[in-house]
């Protein structure tokens, strides 16, 4: 009888898998593309569909903020030499907590030892030998992606339940810096890198609530060996500008010309000017100029605690929850002020780079402004962006258009939920495949033109008539 049952019971199984299969010939095979903005302080993600051209936006189980329930914490705990992500809790600043990964990792690639954001790196793990950081800092990095991928890929997985039936089941995921970081080739692979090694990593991590540095390093290691041109394909590194004006540029409402976009994040403010344009019926932006600098959001509090002399976690939350609720204490507004004037002289020197480049020098008064980034307030980031406008660059004041980005048409919102989209338009941006992005070109291959190049409109003079024409 028992031998009856089991053949009974692997008789089933095997009438399962080729049901299965006989289903996976019927349909056309999946292609889901993520779209992963690794933000500063939080990640954001959109995944699409791209036989339907639908999208969703991706939402954790576990919520750390009830009004932005698709924010995941970046900040990293290190406590007694394991690592762990911050995910069941909206509080920002912890003991022993790491923050600012992504910055962390632009410093590695830099080799800027003396970065002061690396400071409490060094404090928390009393690594003292630069090699042992950097590495401590690539394995944090790949932690924190990879457990964020993994929890991602498990969602679609649950969304899509036949997935992986098919053998031309295919994922894809892109992942996006700014723009002068994305065209130093040091820093683009090293992401590049990290990317890899955490989508490579992302099954086997997910579930593990914590790690200890090494062991990440040594599952690095292990690796290696799958690394083939399938993977390295999947993953996309992909200029961050050009995500967030990805809907902007695809849509009817968008119009050749220069731009001046501002994405205010929470750590870094990015200052980037291109121009869009068609070529060969496809999308282009050529960057001008692009600089990053560390102004975000975050840095609010983060001056006003330097001002009144407590840099404790303790009274940087209390700060941050003020800052949210739009309220101030003087330290704040003292803080407000000189974030404001140091953006101030930062976008002045962006505006003045563009005009360098351009060949037609009066072209400059015809930009537009584009602000993004959920860290956008009137003060400062408004004021200090429109201040160069009435400035020395312009033969007069000038008054730039604001450009506001489109509604999606393509992904899955309520409709309170289209108040995401400022938060969300790097991820959604980067949710279309990659031939599918705008081309680009980089600010390092735009020369400054030479002065035989330069348009200067020559002056018809006027002569008084001579005698015989008179």
């Amino acid at each position: 009888m028992k031998k009856e049952k089991k053949k009974s019971e692997q008789t089933k199984i095997d009438f399962e898998k080729i049901n299965q299969s006989r289903l996976s010939k019927k349909r056309s095979p999946y292609f889901i593309q993520i779209g992963f903005d690794f933000g500063t302080s939080y990640s954001k993600c959109i995944y699409r569909d791209i036989m339907t051209q639908k999208a969703w936006v991706y939402i954790p189980d576990k919520v750390i903020n009830k009004n932005l329930p698709f924010l995941i914490s970046n900040v990293i705990l290190y406590n007694n030499g394991k690592i762990s992500l911050i995910d069941s809790t909206d509080k920002h600043y912890i003991e022993n907590g790491l923050f600012h990964i992504k910055r962390a990792i632009v410093a590695t690639a830099n080799d800027d030892w003396f970065n002061p954001l690396l400071n409490s790196y060094k404090n928390i793990t009393g690594l003292s030998q630069k090699e042992d950081l950097y590495k401590f800092i690539e394995n944090c990095a790949v932690f924190c992606i990879a457990k964020t991928i993994g929890a991602i890929k498990r969602n679609i997985r649950n969304q899509f339940k036949d997935f992986g039936t098919h053998e031309q089941d295919y994922m894809a995921i892109n992942l996006a810096i700014p723009v002068c970081e994305a065209e130093r080739m040091e820093i683009n692979n090293l992401f590049h890198k990290i990317l890899i090694d955490a989508w490579l990593l992302a099954d086997l991590i997910s579930d593990e609530p914590y790690m200890n540095f090494e062991q990440i390093g040594a599952l690095r290691e292990e690796i290696q060996n799958e690394k083939n041109e399938y993977v390295e394909s999947a993953c996309y590194v992909y200029p961050e500008v050009s995500a967030n004006v990805q809907g902007f540029v695809r849509s009817r409402f968008s119009a050749e010309g220069i731009y001046l976009f501002s994405d205010i994040g929470a750590g870094n403010v990015d200052l980037s000017v291109f121009i869009f344009h068609h070529y060969n019926n496809t999308e282009m932006l050529t960057y001008l100029c692009g600089h990053v600098v560390p102004l975000g959001a975050g840095q609010i509090e983060m001056i006003a605690a330097k001002l009144s002399g407590k840099n404790d976690p303790g009274y940087l939350e209390y700060l941050r929850l003020l800052k949210e609720r739009g309220e101030n204490n003087s330290e704040l507004l003292r803080a407000r002020k000189e974030i404001e004037k140091k953006l101030i002289r930062e976008a002045e020197k962006t505006l003045a780079n563009a005009k360098n480049k351009l060949r037609v020098k009066k072209d400059i008064n015809k930009i537009k402004l584009i602000f993004g980034g959920g860290g956008y307030c009137e003060n400062p980031y408004g004021r200090a962006i429109l201040n160069p406008f009435s400035g020395q660059i312009f033969s007069e004041p000038i008054y730039p258009l604001i450009i506001s980005m489109p509604p999606p048409h393509d992904l899955v919102l309520k409709q309170n939920q289209y108040e995401w989209m400022k938060r969300l338009s790097v991820a959604y941006g980067l949710s279309y495949e990659r031939s599918e992005l705008a081309n680009f070109i980089y600010p390092k291959d735009v020369p400054i033109p030479q002065p035989e190049e330069i348009w200067n409109p020559t002056r018809n003079t006027i002569e008084a008539p001579s005698k015989d024409q008179c």
